[in-house]
């Protein structure tokens, strides 16, 4: 009995011990970043009218979309940022990485949505909703 009793209580021990996950407090905001699909949700935000560009803030530094510039001015940005993690930790370099990784496609799927219906030049004529 004295036995059984002991495996129990190491196996818990064991089991207890080996879960030593510290959860990082934007655990939520990573986790839309790699479960998230950039094509669709520029595909969403388009057909909100959504034209704004990401950008991501990562410290002091900005990463700028490979768009033109003037369609950046002409709709303006959203930004991903990792400043709300601890800065020169694991999570702050990952989320940065990704966020990277994420605007480019988004951007990259929206220009092609604004392509489509030849709204990406400078000058289009962008009908009012």
């Amino acid at each position: 009995m004295n036995y059984r009793l002991i495996c129990y209580f190491s196996l818990f021990i064991f089991l207890a011990g080996g879960c030593s996950y510290v959860k990082q407090p934007n655990d939520r905001k990573m986790k839309k970043l790699l479960s998230g699909m950039p094509e669709y949700a520029a595909e969403e935000d388009f057909g909100n009218r959504d034209f704004r560009f990401l950008i991501v803030r990562d410290g002091d530094s900005v990463t700028e979309p490979a768009v033109p510039e003037c369609l950046v001015t002409r709709f303006g940005t959203k930004e991903l940022s990792n400043t709300s993690y601890e800065q020169d930790s694991y999570a702050y370099e990952k989320y940065a990485a990704v966020a990277t990784v994420y605007a480019k496609h988004f951007n990259a799927a929206l220009l092609r949505a604004l392509t489509q219906r030849d709204w990406d030049k400078c000058d289009s004529n962008i009908p009012a909703s």
